[in-house]
């Protein structure tokens, strides 16, 4: 079951209030070995975070970072996932 996570991410000084995201929901057939497989964040936060690099106002490293808090919170749903898998028989 995936979980929403909603948090305020800040880099630099550019602050985006209540960014939506899912964690446990989106898996791509491609980029299974990337950090952040299985998470989704809305769009138009990214696209705020791509304008801000454009501009200068923030890095690249800036605005990958903000992303943290739900990496933090996929790395915890897959442990969850784990464990419940682990406690099913399926033989």
């Amino acid at each position: 079951m995936p979980y929403d996570v909603t948090c305020d991410i800040t880099a630099g000084p550019l602050v985006l209030p209540g960014v939506r995201g899912s964690v446990g929901a989106v898996y791509s057939e491609h980029r299974t070995e990337k950090p952040g497989y299985g998470a989704a964040v809305e769009l138009p936060a990214v696209l705020a975070l791509l304008a801000a690099v454009e501009t200068g106002e923030i890095t690249a490293a800036q605005a990958q970072a903000t992303f943290t808090p739900f990496l933090v919170r996929l790395e915890e749903y897959d442990r969850e996932m784990d464990d419940r898998m682990a406690r099913y028989d399926y033989s």
